[in-house]
């Protein structure tokens, strides 16, 4: 993995969308822990590196995340 060869970035908050990502081709380039008060997230940096245009898997994003966890706790 040569990072010059990267095209696209993203970033990602959990090791599901980390392990989505790695599986339609793109590479890990860093990970990181973002501390926020007293919490600590994980942080993930991809890039692709392929030729052609970049595929994205289907995840549903923080805020739809959290609707479907206040919805199994009602």
């Amino acid at each position: 993995m040569n990072i010059q060869e990267t095209k696209l970035t993203a970033e990602l908050g959990s090791s599901g969308e980390l392990n989505k990502y790695l599986g339609e081709g793109w590479v890990l380039l860093l990970s990181y822990v973002k501390h926020a008060s007293d919490t600590q997230k994980p942080r993930f940096v991809v890039g692709w590196q392929l030729d052609g245009p970049p595929i994205f898997p289907e995840l549903l994003d923080e805020w739809e995340q959290r609707e479907m966890a206040r919805q199994r706790n009602r």
